[in-house]
């Protein structure tokens, strides 16, 4: 099998398990409801993943290598300002497009690794912890950027979970506004 090949059922692979999480729940995660719903054998499936624990730590590295190339194009975009590191996690996380799509899966990946085995996180907490050494010497005050990762990541969270996420669009769009202002500076 050609590596294009390879990646190609891989990522079939990781698709199948999103979609199975967020059509049946995280329960019915098992490495033969996937390989099915992949439409690949187990053993084209072991080849890839050989254990649950793998297939779940593969959707987070996905998941969050996806969301911190995007920051990483973001950060391009914007190269020698101020607070580019804090920006990009802002844009990233609500102005990147099939944010719907995105949030989706990885609250699929986030929860398979929580039911499974709180280790499984590891690969996520090792993107944050990148973001947030950035987002602390982005020339900007450390704890203003430390301010937009967690509003934004309260923000996403409210909204992926129903928790009183912000329904009025104009609110959500000053609120993300907010965020973008204080990691240029202008608010203190």
């Amino acid at each position: 099998m050609k590596t294009s090949a390879r990646s190609k059922t891989r990522q079939d692979i990781l698709d199948a398990a999103y979609a199975l999480i967020l059509e049946e729940g995280v329960s019915r995660l098992t490495l033969n409801a996937v390989a099915a719903k992949a439409s690949v054998s187990k053993g084209g499936l072991l080849y890839h993943f050989p254990s649950k624990e793998a297939l779940i730590t593969g959707m987070i590295q996905d998941l969050f290598g996806q969301f911190n190339q995007q920051m990483r194009h973001e950060t391009n975009e914007d190269e020698h300002s101020p607070g580019k590191w804090t920006r990009a996690y802002v844009k990233t996380t609500f102005l990147s497009g099939e944010r719907e799509e995105k949030e989706l899966r990885i609250s699929a990946g986030l929860l398979a690794a929580l039911e499974n085995r709180s280790e499984l996180l590891q690969p996520a907490q090792a993107f944050y912890q990148d973001w947030q050494e950035k987002m602390e010497t982005d020339g900007i005050d450390p704890a203003i950027a430390t301010v937009c990762r967690l509003a934004a990541d309260g923000l996403w969270f409210s909204e992926m979970f129903g928790l009183a996420p912000l329904l009025d669009m104009d609110m959500r769009e000053r609120v993300i506004n907010i965020l973008l202002r204080l990691s240029n500076g202008e608010v203190k």
